[in-house]
């Protein structure tokens, strides 16, 4: 067995590269849009059209905001960490089959796709967060100590997006169909995360573990309440412990096994 074969030697290699990580990381993100007349813009008017489409229908039009006082703000927040999920996870499953060439003509650690991918959605959800407490400030909400907690949220977040990169890198090997099976299985998740709506509100009181087993509604509402603040189930903060730490860990042995097959397929 050669040395970086073994976990730890390969750790050191993948962050040994981490200067490079970054560098495509940044570099993907310049050529975004780049055709496009408003160019990386895109990154935070995208979200900001789906705020708007979910405020009007489900908002003003369904009238599903009940129990919620700051429904703007609340989307905000349940979108954009949302979606720093949904897009980690899905790049990361294209992380092997978009950069195949590469793979067959240079050895390095395989893993350093999905991390790259994962860093990149980083990165790009970076100004879309500091618009969360832009849209606090002018819908009346005041600056509080909890707000100083988001990024740690975001850190932890990270990690479990990275193990879910790396899963769905691997299983897109086996089968490619993945990329397209992907957004519909995040489609389920927005609407069964509470991310457009109070699930407080709406789900029984008997389905609560359904949402507390549920890591995307754990993440979203505790985002929620580092930034609007209330009341937090402290069975919501080991849920994403556990998971993040379960997911990473699996994901990276995982994604390992098959790492001189990735250069075959």
């Amino acid at each position: 067995m050669h040395e970086t074969d073994r976990p730890g030697p390969y750790l050191k290699d993948l962050i040994r590269r981490r200067s490079y990580i970054r560098y495509v990381a940044v570099s993907e993100l310049r050529n975004r849009q780049i055709d496009t007349a408003l160019g990386n813009f895109w990154h935070l008017l995208n979200p900001a059209l789906s705020i708007a489409v979910y405020y009007l229908i489900f908002g003003l039009l369904l009238g599903i905001d009940r129990g919620v006082d700051n429904f703007i703000l609340f989307l905000t927040v349940g979108i954009f960490v949302f979606q720093y999920t949904q897009r980690a996870t899905i790049d990361g499953a294209k992380s092997i089959i978009s950069n195949i060439g590469l793979i067959k003509a240079v050895k390095f650690p395989r893993a350093m796709m999905p991390v790259t991918a994962t860093v990149t959605e980083t990165l790009a959800s970076l100004p879309t967060f500091l618009v969360i407490f832009v849209v606090a400030l002018l819908t009346g909400e005041s600056a509080l100590l909890s707000w100083l907690l988001f990024p740690l949220v975001i850190m932890v977040q990270f990690v479990f997006n990275l193990g879910a990169a790396m899963i769905a890198a691997r299983l897109t090997t086996h089968i490619q169909d993945t990329t397209q099976i992907l957004p519909f299985i995040f489609r389920l998740l927005l609407y069964g995360s509470g991310v457009i709506f109070s699930a407080e509100a709406y789900a029984s009181s008997d389905y609560s573990w359904v949402f507390t087993a549920n890591p995307v509604y754990c993440f979203v509402t505790i985002a929620r309440w580092t930034v609007m603040g209330g009341n937090l189930d402290p069975s919501l903060l080991i849920s994403v412990a556990a998971w993040s730490a379960a997911i990473l860990l699996f994901g990276f042995f995982w994604f390992r096994q098959a790492e001189e097959r990735y250069a075959r397929d």
